[in-house]
C-alpha cells in the first residue's frame, strides 16, 4: 500500500463528501459559483474526518478496488503488447529449441544468475523429452548484474555458431563466475570458436538486440525472471513442472 493509493483515495472520496457536503449544506454558494470560507472549509474536513472514522473499513476497501482496477488495467496493457510484439519474439531466427514447427510455443523471460530460472530449464528439457509438439523460445533479460550481461551477450554469440541451447545449458549448470574466461572455457568445451565468439559477445549487432529484448519485457510489464509466454498469454514467475504442462495443456484447449 503506497502513498500514491491512498492520495488517491483520499481525493476521491473528499470531492465526493464535499460534493454532497455542498449540495445539501450549502446550495447557494455551490450555485452560486462562489468559493467556501474557511469556516465551510473547515467544516467539510470535519465531515470527511467523521465520515472516515465511522466507516474506517471503507479505506480498505477503496484502495482495494483501486490496486484491482490497476491490476486489470496492467494485465490488458500486457496483453495487447504481447500481441504486437509476438511475431518479432516468435520469429524463425530467434533462439529456440524443442519443434520448431509445435502447436504451443513458450517464450521464456530469464536471467542466468536467476536461481528460479535454473530450476525451469529442467522442467523445460523435460517437457521436450515427452511433449514433441512445443517449441521453446529463449529471451534474455540480464537484470541481476554485469556477469548476467555478459553471459547472455555470450550466449547470443554461440546462436550466431548454431549451439545457443547447448551452451544455454552448459550456463545455467554452470556454478562458478561467469567472466570471459569462463565464458570462453565453456565454448571451448563445446567445440565453437571462441575467439569469434568473443567478438560477437561484444558486436553492436548483439547488444541491438539485448536492448530490444530488455525494451520488450518493460513495454509487456515484466519485473523480474522467469517470465513465460504460452501462445500469447503471460504467465509470470515460476510454474514448476506440473504448473508447466498444466498452462501448455490450457494453451492447447484454447487454441482448439
Amino acid at each position: 500500500m503506497n502513498y500514491l493509493n491512498f492520495k488517491t483515495f483520499f481525493s476521491f472520496l473528499g470531492l465526493a463528501v464535499l460534493g454532497g457536503f455542498l449540495i445539501t449544506s450549502h446550495s447557494g454558494n455551490a450555485l452560486a459559483g462562489q468559493e467556501l470560507t474557511d469556516a465551510q472549509k473547515l467544516e467539510v474536513q470535519q465531515v470527511i474526518k467523521d465520515y472516515l472514522m465511522e466507516n474506517p473499513e471503507l479505506i480498505l476497501k477503496s484502495v482495494e478496488l483501486h490496486q484491482t482496477q490497476q491490476e486489470e488495467n496492467q494485465e490488458k496493457n500486457a496483453e495487447a503488447k504481447v500481441g504486437e510484439h509476438l511475431p518479432y519474439l516468435t520469429s524463425n531466427d530467434t533462439p529456440s529449441a524443442g519443434n520448431p514447427d509445435g502447436d504451443v510455443t513458450i517464450v521464456e523471460f530469464f536471467d542466468y544468475n536467476c536461481g528460479y530460472c535454473k530450476r525451469a530449464l529442467s522442467d523445460i528439457q523435460k517437457t521436450m523429452k515427452v511433449d514433441k509438439n512445443v517449441r521453446f523460445v529463449f529471451k534474455e533479460m540480464p537484470i541481476l548484474g554485469p556477469s548476467s550481461l555478459t553471459a547472455s551477450q555470450w550466449a547470443l554469440a554461440a546462436h550466431k555458431q548454431g549451439k545457443y541451447f547447448e551452451y544455454h545449458t552448459a550456463l545455467m549448470s554452470h556454478r562458478g563466475a561467469k567472466n570471459e574466461s569462463e565464458l570462453s572455457k565453456l565454448a571451448e568445451d563445446l567445440g565453437l570458436d571462441t575467439a569469434q565468439m568473443k567478438k560477437d559477445a561484444n558486436s553492436d549487432e548483439v547488444k541491438i538486440i539485448l536492448k530490444k529484448s530488455m525494451d520488450i519485457a518493460r513495454e509487456i510489464g515484466i519485473q523480474g525472471t522467469p517470465a513465460f509466454i504460452l501462445n500469447g498469454q503471460l504467465v509470470r514467475g515460476y510454474m514448476g513442472p506440473d504448473g508447466l504442462k498444466a498452462a501448455i495443456a490450457d494453451a492447447r484447449k484454447k487454441e482448439g
